[in-house]
């Protein structure tokens, strides 16, 4: 088979996560639109994104031994019949429980792409790998931006909105042709010799650089997330903006995130993968600590969040490119680890942020978001000093 170029393939892969990403950004905009498909209210309705978590999480786990074993080929290629298959029978069940299920199983499929789709990009171009994941992920947030645009679009054309579910269906399968031809299954364990195998497979999940970075991801999808599901309504019980405002205030929010991703392509010519994450939560932390004095206001508090915002964007392609970097050998198990703590912030974190703001006064719900950012530091400091002082044939020196 002839060689394809990594562009071609790393093309396909920003097409894989711009397609993800208005899969995930459609979600919220059809959720009344699911409710009244399985004829459930819309509080049981919003379960569906606990079972697409729960799914991606268990599949990260998975995905990162499956890819160091036997390739990013095949866990790309299942993830991507996965995803096609789970979002045409989530667009046809009326039966909540099934559509659990369904949002269940396309979660399997969307954390075995994220993970192998990560890797695939970080080995197309491992000398700059910190510059290219960030483009990555800025392609996901560009299908996360047009995605509600696209169903308002239908919606407002007597268009059903899942017609964008429908879409991104038959693209997930396109691609998963594509992957089966183009592109070669390299399966890393089989290229290294059997007692350098043995000696690493297990001794990968007892690097406690691997845990700190694992939970610094952790705390950072939960801020991250915790600001992106509340600031529309942070805004409107602080500063009393009205709710079609507020809205706006998170979309600038995470467009200001997917900016933060195009500005650590630019940095991470000049900065490696640590100075980046280091600009980045001291930034963010300037950013909260605004966010904390101006809270009750408009302008300021806005200026805040999208601070916030941009300083956040590159930190997750970042992190997982550092994980690469660090874990040569066992690339998929560091970086399957890493993205599913990752899922476990995005599930846990947010929901708590949410009872904050509820019972207590917004300025509370700041400074838990807050307390977060620091716990973030305090885990990259740790970071810092133990890659520095770790030694072994796993680590990489800088």
């Amino acid at each position: 088979m002839t060689k394809v170029s990594p562009k071609i393939i790393v093309a396909m892969t920003f097409l894989v996560f711009l397609v993800f990403g208005l899969f995930n950004g459609s979600i919220g905009p059809i959720v009344k639109e699911l409710s009244h498909q399985t004829n459930s209210t819309l509080g049981a309705i919003g379960g569906v994104l606990t079972f697409l978590f729960m799914g991606a999480l268990i599949s990260m786990f998975v995905a990162g031994p499956l890819t160091d074993r036997f390739g990013k080929k095949i866990v790309m290629v299942i993830s991507l019949f996965f995803l096609s298959a789970g979002l045409v029978g989530l667009c046809l069940t009326r039966s909540l429980p099934l559509m659990f299920f369904f949002f269940f199983f396309t979660g399997l499929g969307q954390g075995g792409m994220e993970v192998s789709g990560n890797l695939v990009v970080a080995e197309a171009y491992p000398k700059n790998n910190t510059g290219i994941l960030n483009l990555l992920h800025f392609f996901y947030g560009f299908g996360a931006f047009i995605g509600p645009a696209f169903i308002s679009l239908a919606i407002s054309n007597d268009v059903s909105g899942k017609i964008v579910l429908w879409f991104a269906s038959v693209l997930f399968a396109f691609l998963a042709v594509l992957y089966i031809i183009l592109y070669m299954n390299k399966p890393k364990s089989a290229s290294m010799p059997l007692s350098e195998n043995k000696a690493t497979r297990v001794s990968v999940y007892r690097s406690p650089l691997l845990w700190f970075t694992s939970v610094m991801l952790l705390t950072y999808v939960g801020v991250e997330f915790g600001l992106g599901s509340w600031s529309t309504t942070f805004m409107e019980v602080s500063a009393r903006l009205p709710i079609q405002q507020g809205a706006l205030v998170t979309s600038a929010y995470w467009g200001f995130i997917t900016l933060g991703r195009l500005a650590g392509l630019v940095l991470s010519k000049k900065l490696k993968s640590l100075q980046l994450l280091a600009v980045a939560t001291i930034g963010s932390l300037i950013g909260v600590i605004a966010l904390i004095i101006f809270t009750g206001t408009t302008s300021a508090a806005i200026v805040s969040i999208m601070v916030i915002g941009l300083c956040f964007g590159t930190v997750y392609p970042t992190t997982i490119a550092f994980t690469s970097d660090a874990f040569i050998i066992n690339q998929g198990k560091a970086v399957g680890l890493v993205s599913a703590f990752g899922s476990i912030g995005g599930l846990t974190l947010p929901w708590m942020a949410g009872i904050i703001l509820e019972k207590h006064p917004p300025l509370t719900f700041v400074i838990f978001e807050a307390a977060i950012i620091i716990a973030m530091l305090a885990f990259f400091i740790w970071i810092r000093n133990t890659f520095k002082n770790t030694k072994t044939t796993e680590i990489l020196t800088q």
